[in-house]
Order: C-alpha cells, then structure tokens, then sequence
C-alpha cells in the first residue's frame, strides 16, 4: 500500500492527531482525579482501581497521540524549508 506524504494529507493528519492527543489527555487526567476522590470516598477497592487504570490507559495514549503529531508537524516544517 503506497502512503501519500503530500503537504494536505500531512497537514489533516496532524490537526486529527493533535486533537485526539489534547482530548484524550485531558479525559485521561479527569478520570485519574476522579478515580483518586473515589478511592478517599468508597471503601471499595476495586471502583476505583478500575477507573483509575482506564484514565491511565487513556492518557498514555494522548501522549502517544501528541508524539505521533509532533513527528507530524517536523515533517510537514521540513518539506516546507
């Protein structure tokens, strides 16, 4: 499969993952904090490990998303120059 590296495929691709990356690390920090008031309210244990390993799994992958864009956005500043 031939991928296409041209200026508009990279530019829509690093918009789409930069998004993905700052939506995804803000709801991965949001179920952590909630995860961590959870574990001082419920007795329970497994509520709050749950969620707190969700939102952990869903901010690594923001980080990754962010990555992915930065490799993105040096590419798109290197054909330009």
């Amino acid at each position: 499969m031939k991928t296409l590296w041209n200026q508009d495929s990279v530019r829509r691709r690093w918009f789409l993952h930069g998004a993905l990356a700052y939506t995804c690390i803000g709801a991965g920090l949001s179920m952590m904090m909630d995860a961590s008031a959870l574990r001082t309210d419920s007795p329970e244990d497994w509520t709050w490990f749950w969620e707190g390993t969700l939102g952990l799994v869903v901010l690594m992958t923001g980080l990754s998303f962010f990555g992915n864009a930065i490799r993105l956005w040096i590419r798109m500043d290197r054909s330009c120059g």
